[in-house]
């Protein structure tokens, strides 16, 4: 998690995570599960509203440890592409590689990260545009991985949610931990520093239940992701009984916001 010009593509790489995560994952055999999913971004209280309508594919070999997530949408002055593929180590998924390329109205974000885990370091790349005045921000790093620490992408952390091999702590907490883009606490949507460097941080989600149906939800903070969210006013994730989400939500300033659906009926 690293480039935001809007946190849009921090938002939609850890919220398409979560879509790509819960179809059922076939122990012993491998599983390959299309499905479908609906962006809304709205900008300036809806001033700017855009539209994308995607597609992912999960390929899940848990006899060989391996998986592959693919998930590319488009729409009008929109488009995304998120591919992660990963191996089972130590009894949690763990990404190897990952690339990430959103673009929204003309402004363009991209992450590549390459984890080594023989060798403790994460290679990471970064190139994005602030959105009002399309500053660029760009990470070329290598990253000391600490041995013992597990890191996650957004893909294998959903994984591991599904399957129940990521588990909450005693305050019903949910903890990981990503690689981003380091970055000043007050940093403002449009401001850039003269070079950047990468950095692992501490992921978190809270688990609560829906108030109507008792279904697990979760909370998230992007605030420590992008400007553009607020530690008061973390994203909201729905699910299913069965962990599988149904619909994310993501307040941000300036009055914006962020809404995926999970289309219905490709859920198995």
């Amino acid at each position: 998690m690293s480039i935001e010009g809007l946190g849009r593509r921090d938002f939609l790489t850890l919220t398409l995570a979560l879509l790509a995560a819960p179809a059922r994952l076939l122990a012993g055999e491998p599983a390959s599960r299309p499905n479908d999913y609906a962006v809304d971004i709205g900008i300036l209280y809806r001033l700017l509203t855009f539209h994308l309508d995607g597609t992912f594919e999960e390929r899940v070999d848990e006899a060989a440890g391996r998986y592959e997530i693919t998930a590319v949408g488009k729409g009008s002055s929109i488009a995304n592409r998120i591919e992660s593929a990963g191996v089972l180590r130590d009894g949690r998924w763990t990404p190897v590689r990952s690339s990430t390329r959103f673009e929204i109205h003309e402004r363009v974000s991209q992450t590549r990260l390459a984890y080594d885990h023989e060798r403790h370091r994460v290679d990471y790349h970064a190139r994005g545009e602030t959105f009002f005045l399309r500053r660029l921000r760009v990470v070329d790093d290598v990253l000391a991985l600490p041995e013992g620490l597990h890191v996650d992408d957004a893909m294998s952390a959903l994984l591991n949610y599904r399957e129940g091999r990521w588990t909450p702590d005693a305050d019903g907490r949910l903890r990981t931990n990503v690689v981003r883009r380091r970055r000043a606490d007050d940093e403002g949507p449009d401001d850039v520093a003269a070079s950047y460097r990468g950095e692992i941080v501490p992921l978190e989600l809270t688990l609560t239940a829906d108030p109507a149906s008792r279904a697990p939800a979760a909370l998230i903070d992007f605030s420590r992701f992008t400007a553009w969210a607020r530690a008061n006013q973390p994203a909201r994730i729905q699910f299913d009984q069965e962990r599988r989400p149904k619909l994310i939500t993501g307040p941000l300033i300036l009055g914006s916001s962020v809404s995926i659906r999970l289309g219905g009926g490709a859920m198995l």
